[in-house]
């Protein structure tokens, strides 16, 4: 899109050099705007009054009998109307002044548009007034655009008495500049009676080496994409500057500085996570507002975009990508006691005991059978069962073949038994257990533990959803910090988090062994990408992008994030391998201690009712002999 501005000009009658001019500037245009390419399809938007002089009105019908494309009549001076509907972004910019202070009137109602593109082509028409000097009124012009950050821009200048119309450019970036106010412009080219003469080509106004212009950074401490600084600066002109050497994005913004030779500094606040708010009448708090006001260049720290960030600021390219998800304290180690018993459900508990007793039972039938001496009760040949299933000695003597066959029945039955508990005993003691672990929002909504995290992710769940709607209200707000530590150290609570910093954050915490548990990739809240955020209409915005993807490509980030992740934690956190303790075997030591106990009992038991039963036959006995 093109946008033109006040027709121009002067009172003189002689169309001819209106023409004449008017096609001088139709063509330069055609040679400088973006991308080489003629104003063909393009929009040219003129500003004129309703009583437009005769010299306009030429100037509009030499324009039409030029290259094809479209004029909108406007007038800068009234309020535009409602142009939501066209968000095409504008390429190139046409400014015809007839008057030096129009430009700001015209730049003011541009910037509202839509369409507003400060990274676009502009090109400023003017005809000299007497005692004007071209060069200085260029000057003029390429600082009026700079304030509303268009710095490719270039001055056409039509001096009436040579009859021609002269092209001034800048150079916004070079050994005396970087980007600051214009103090020297240059010729680009003369033209008059339509004959263009190239006086020096146009100099790059972004050159690939910028030599060392500063590249201003704020950095929010966000391990492990910003680890902390290692000192302050303080030989620079900012008091908050410091030393970085550690993070992903700190390393990003290295590698950034050194393809195009910009001087790298880093500013911090004190303050902890000082992302900063963004309020509704477009005004911003710390990072952000020191990016809104155009303090930095780039703000760093884990940035997700959001809509509203958006609107206010542009970001780079996606670098990587993360998650944000719940992340809870780990499920506690499960009780040691019972470890003997769990091996098997309760049902195989159940049928092996009833196994025994029909066993024991039968067995005793057919030895009573067979010996008709021995006692009735079957209580020591259920005990004679249960050792076989031991795999402990037991004494039977056997003399029937279904006996017989009976008693090899139950020791095939035994030996798979005692196989497959001694193997499932093994690999459950050296596995540790664990209590049923949060890993679901319906999960932690049963469990009513606290939750939250930053205040920006609380909207999130500011839904008709039931369950969102419970999460909105039991949120608390908190720094990443003092939720990922509650979560981690206090066990207390449940935060909204990037996985990657949490799984960090808790390397850190438990010292390599995991903490916290965070729910699984299906259970995430969402995906976003990481970004660097810039400044609104940041020129070097485009060429960082291209750094960043081939960055990106060449596996770096991939690289950085492995060397901050020494330790390896699996995905659910409960499946390390421990050396057996004397805790697994707690329960056996319980057990073993248990059945002592009821041993020594029953031997008590059993010496005081025999004394007791002695002392009774005495006296029997004593009374028999007094009695005759």
């Amino acid at each position: 899109m093109i946008y033109c501005k006040d027709s121009l000009f002067i009172t003189d009658d002689d169309f001819v050099k209106i023409s004449s001019s008017a096609e001088c500037v139709l063509n330069l245009s055609a040679k400088y705007f973006a991308d080489k390419k003629a104003l063909s399809g393009s929009i040219v938007v003129v500003s004129v009054n309703s009583n437009a002089s005769a010299a306009e009105s030429q100037l509009l019908k030499t324009m039409h009998k030029g290259k094809k494309y479209s004029i909108m009549v406007k007038n800068a001076f009234r309020r535009h109307a409602n142009a939501s509907h066209f968000r095409e972004k504008a390429k190139n910019y046409l400014l015809i002044l007839k008057k030096k202070f129009e430009l700001m009137n015209h730049l003011g109602q541009l910037s509202g548009l839509p369409t507003w593109n400060p990274l676009a082509k502009a090109i400023v028409y003017y005809r000299l007034k007497k005692r004007e000097k071209g060069s200085e009124i260029a000057k003029s012009f390429i600082n009026d655009l700079r304030k509303y950050k268009i710095l490719k821009s270039i001055a056409f200048i039509y001096n009436p008495l040579k009859e021609e119309v002269t092209s001034y450019s800048w150079t916004p970036y070079s050994d005396e500049n970087c980007a600051g106010k214009c103090k020297s412009v240059y010729i680009l080219d003369k033209c008059s009676n339509n004959s263009i003469k190239q006086l020096e080509a146009q100099r790059e106004m972004f050159p690939l080496d910028l030599k060392g212009c500063p590249l201003i950074t704020y950095a929010v401490i966000s391990e492990p994409y910003v680890m902390p600084p290692e000192r302050k600066v303080s030989s620079t002109m900012w008091n908050d500057a410091y030393e970085f050497q550690k993070g992903g994005e700190i390393n990003l913004v290295k590698i950034v500085s050194q393809f195009t030779n910009m001087s790298l500094i880093i500013r911090m606040s004190e303050k902890q996570e000082n992302w900063g708010e963004i309020n509704p009448n477009g005004t911003a708090t710390g990072g952000y507002g020191l990016l809104l006001n155009d303090s930095v260049d780039l703000i760093i720290g884990n940035i997700e975009v959001t809509r509203t960030i958006r609107k206010l600021f542009h970001p780079t390219v996606s670098y990587t990508q993360d998650e944000m998800t719940w992340c809870v304290s780990k499920a506690r180690r499960a009780a040691t006691w019972d470890n003997l018993i769990i091996i098997f459900q309760w049902s195989t508990w159940l049928a092996t005991l009833m196994s025994i007793l029909i066993m024991g039972l039968l067995f005793h039938y057919l030895h009573y059978r067979e010996n008709r001496s021995t006692t009735k009760w079957p209580t020591n040949t259920i005990l004679m069962t249960f050792c076989m299933l031991l795999g402990w000695a037991a004494k039977f003597n056997p003399k029937s073949s279904v006996f017989r066959m009976l008693i090899f029945i139950w020791l095939c039955f035994s030996l798979n038994m005692g196989i497959s508990y001694e193997s499932f005993l093994r690999s459950f003691l050296m596995h540790p257990r664990f209590e049923k672990q949060i890993s679901s929002e319906a999960d932690l909504i049963r469990s009513g533990i606290p939750l939250g995290g930053r205040e920006i992710y609380r909207s999130y769940f500011e839904t008709n959803n039931a369950s969102s709607f419970y999460l909105y209200r039991k949120y608390n707000s908190t720094t990443f910090s003092e939720g990922i530590r509650r979560a981690a150290l206090d066990r207390n609570f449940a935060v909204v988090s990037s996985r990657r910093q949490a799984e960090y954050m808790d390397q850190k915490l438990g010292k390599g062994a995991a903490l916290m548990y965070c729910f699984h990739e299906s259970n995430n809240l969402y995906k976003y990408g990481v970004v660097l955020l810039a400044r609104k209409w940041f020129p070097m915005l485009e060429r960082f992008d291209n750094i960043i993807r081939s960055v990106s490509e060449n596996g770096l980030i991939d690289k950085w994030n492995k060397e901050l992740f020494i330790h390896s934690i699996s995905s659910d956190g409960t499946s390390a391998i421990l050396p057996l303790s004397i805790q697994h075997l707690l329960g056996a030591f319980m057990l073993i201690g248990i059945l002592y106990t009821v041993s020594i009992m029953v031997f008590i038991a059993e010496v005081v009712l025999g004394f007791l039963k002695h002392r009774k036959e005495i006296k029997v006995g004593i009374w028999n002999i007094r009695i005759p």
